[in-house]
């Protein structure tokens, strides 16, 4: 009898142990718990060990959920399958694996939970820096690009913050004590922010050393009111350049989501293409970031990597760097690719460094700070700038070295600060709203920033455009294609092209400037076509899109740039036919 008790008693506590919630049957049966726990769900990671530098990385697997209320408790994980972990961001976790697990099966698995938008291996990217040249100590890079005459043009009172994510920042630096703002240290996990690799403070001196407060150097901002955000996501000893993909992806997240930061700068880069740095790298520029970012210093002939792809610069969106010499030729080792958009002098460039004194350094580590430099004056001066905008000035007033026209050395050329400020009062704003199949009217944007979808599958059904009377007498008229319509005919200045509540895709567009003032100008646009991706920039009333193959348009960009300044990219096939 006694038997037969026990034996209902257990199926009892069996059947409440697979009924009650966890942490009610853990608090009134610790000692039955205690066996279960040795393979539970993993909830949050603060129930593992907390990620470090002596983590396998090669078990490290970057999460990226589809949103905020997503997390760790969200994958079914369990204890004996994570060994460590950290939240790095509200969005990015990185978790290692135990040894005996298969990381490569675990992120197939991942890649289809529905809370994951992206999940892959953990690696570093290189920071993008040579050995240094102790015989070439003078800061010569400001006369090539025009900042000793625009040093002390721009005095803002609201600071534009330049996020550099990096190995961190010696905030007590002579000329760089009050430049900085909040940052994050993601490898110790702290607001307290140092420099142990020494790269970060050579890459922030370029920005924002202190101007005009008799001692070192002044950085490109002048006295314009630019600040450092520093992000330290690597760099656990001196020269040490490996930076944690994981740690990059929680920075540019949480970069993105800051008001303040108008720009983020990028030193590193490497070779793989990563869907998870991809990621990162689209949620920033959808936020209006400026990025910029280093070509990579593999440049040189005989190197297994030349004229190859480096990301994050490659990636659409990102501003890539390559550096000149004070000659103004391109540096031996500066990578060439079709996706180098600008350079900058980044050959023995004179810089802080972490322990407080100054180094000429070298590499395309350092023309990257240049260009996020002038980015972030550009937009001290003119606040209302977007991204767009200021990508497009920089390339329209650079000057060209190489083949002509946009080449893969030199990219729109060498960029020039003087003349680029100078450009800035001479160009009104374009304005533009699309209608979106099945989400109607989206807001309002400007100056080259992309209105519609991409990737999504959408058609463009309805347009209107709208010019900034008050910089110019300018108007503008447009008319677009409609699927079973044809061409209609012109509107002008706000007013509809195109339909909506019919479910006809527009195909082609065309977009012209009126007014006394529009010979002073010319119009750019680029249109997202189905099958066929962005086409080429086209100008001043051409046909932008496709006629005669059934392809939607999904997506549209425009901005004004002075008469006969370079276009904002590539015009070649812009219109395509049957």
């Amino acid at each position: 009898m006694k038997l037969k008790k026990s034996i209902v008693f257990l199926l009892m506590m069996a059947l409440i142990a697979t009924t009650s919630p966890l942490g009610v049957f853990a608090e009134n049966q610790p000692i039955l718990n205690q066996t279960a726990s040795q393979s539970m769900v993993v909830q949050s990671l603060d129930e593992v060990s907390t990620i470090n530098e002596n983590s396998n990385i090669d078990q490290e697997i970057i999460v990226i959920y589809k949103d905020h209320q997503a997390s760790i408790g969200n994958l079914s994980l369990t204890t004996s399958e994570i060994k460590s972990g950290a939240t790095l961001s509200p969005r990015v976790d990185v978790i290692e694996v135990n040894d005996g697990i298969d990381a490569d099966s675990m992120i197939t698995e991942l890649q289809t939970n529905p809370n994951v938008l992206v999940a892959e291996k953990n690696s570093y990217l290189q920071t993008t820096a040579l050995p240094d040249d102790p015989d070439l100590t003078t800061a010569w890079q400001f006369g090539r690009i025009g900042t000793d005459v625009t040093w002390n043009q721009i005095t803002n009172s609201e600071p534009i913050v330049v996020a550099v994510i990096d190995t961190g920042l010696n905030i007590q630096h002579p000329d760089l004590i009050g430049k900085t703002v909040a940052g994050y240290d993601y490898v110790d996990d702290t607001l307290d922010i140092k420099d142990i690799a020494g790269h970060g403070t050579k890459v922030s001196g370029v920005i924002a050393a202190t101007a005009n407060n008799s001692i070192g150097i002044a950085g490109i901002a002048g006295t314009a009111n630019v600040k450092i955000a520093p992000y330290r996501v690597g760099g656990t000893f001196e020269g040490d350049t490996n930076l944690s993909k994981a740690s990059i992806c929680a920075a540019l997240y949480d970069a993105a989501s800051r008001s303040d930061v108008k720009v983020i700068n990028m030193s590193f880069g490497w070779y793989d293409a990563s869907p998870a740095l991809e990621t990162a790298i689209t949620n920033a520029t959808s936020a209006g970031k400026v990025l910029v970012s280093s070509s990579g210093n593999e440049g040189k002939a005989d190197n297994i990597n030349a004229g190859q792809y480096s990301y994050p610069a490659s990636y659409n969106g990102v501003i890539s760097v390559g550096a000149t010499t004070s000659a103004d030729t391109i540096a031996s080792y500066s990578q060439y690719n079709d996706q180098v958009d600008l350079t900058a002098p980044g050959n023995a460039v004179y810089t802080t460094t972490s322990d407080g004194s100054y180094k000429a350094v070298s590499g395309t580590s350092f023309a990257s700070p240049v260009v996020a430099g002038a980015c972030a004056v550009l937009m001290a001066a003119d606040p209302s700038l977007t991204s767009a905008k200021v990508e497009t000035i920089l390339k329209s007033t650079a000057q060209d070295f190489g083949d002509a026209g946009k080449d893969s050395y030199y990219g729109y050329g060498l960029i020039k600060l003087d003349d680029a400020l100078a450009a800035l009062p001479n160009t009104p704003s374009i304005t533009y709203q699309t209608h979106v199949q099945d989400v109607g009217w989206q807001g309002w944007k400007t100056d080259g920033e992309l209105s519609g979808t991409a990737g999504q599958a959408l058609r463009l059904e309805g347009i209107e455009i709208n010019v900034d009377k008050k910089a110019a007498d300018l108007g503008v008229k447009y008319k677009t294609q409609v699927e079973n319509i044809g061409w209609q005919d012109y509107v002008a200045d706000g007013t509809m092209s195109g339909t909506y509540g019919q479910s006809l895709r527009l195909e082609a567009i065309q977009i012209e400037l009126t007014g006394a003032d529009a010979q002073l100008f010319d119009v750019y646009y680029q249109v997202h076509a189905e099958n066929l991706g962005w086409l080429g920039w086209a100008k001043n009333g051409d046909s932008a899109g496709t006629e005669g193959l059934a392809y939607r348009l999904e997506a549209i960009r425009i901005e004004i740039v002075p008469k006969g300044m370079k276009a904002p990219g590539s015009t070649a096939t812009a219109f395509v036919s049957n």
